[in-house]
């Protein structure tokens, strides 16, 4: 029993083969190539992105160093940072410095030794006979052998010049 195929079958079997091919070529070219090319473009933005970002801190690195240059020049020695519980030290210096002052009261907040620098953190304040040596005094504390920050300033006068109260928040730091 040998039929032989008609024109309809031969055109079925043939746009079954075409069927056939195309969908081989999709599932086993096309779409791989298409999703190795998208990880590819992927990839590539991924190494665009961190190379800018790497730009940025390059920049920032170069202009940091221009600043330290710049510092350094100034002065060859600039201060540094002292070890962690320095506060005798301190204390001295903070006495010398305000013995200038009519009175003056400290207080002591809190350390916060979050990460490698602590901070130090003292209520300050004093009275002064006049402007200029409230101002002396608090040019001595920024020009402290150790470094520390003046946060908080408030002045109050009486008179013209008379008598300066000062309060501020002075913030030692030290290292870890």
């Amino acid at each position: 029993m040998n039929r032989s195929l008609t024109a309809r079958e031969w055109t079925l079997l043939a746009l079954l083969g075409v069927l056939a091919l195309v969908s081989g070529y999709l599932l086993l070219f096309y779409t791989p190539v298409t999703q190795r090319r998208d990880d590819a473009l992927a990839a590539a933005e991924l190494c665009r992105m961190d190379l800018e970002a790497a730009q940025v801190r390059l920049a920032e690195k170069q202009r940091m160093e221009q600043v330290l240059d710049t510092l350094f020049a100034k002065n060859s020695d600039p201060v540094s940072l002292a070890p962690y519980d320095n506060i005798q030290p301190v204390m001295f210096e903070l006495h010398g410095i305000l013995s200038a002052a009519q009175d003056y009261s400290l207080s002591f907040r809190s350390v916060d030794a979050t990460g490698s620098i602590v901070r130090l953190g003292i209520a300050l304040s004093f009275t002064s006979g006049s402007y200029v040596g409230a101002r002396a005094i608090l040019q001595q504390l920024h020009d402290s052998a150790y470094r520390c920050m003046v946060d908080g300033l408030s002045l109050s006068m009486g008179s013209r010049d008379g008598p300066v109260s000062v309060s501020a928040t002075l913030v030692y730091f030290e290292y870890q």
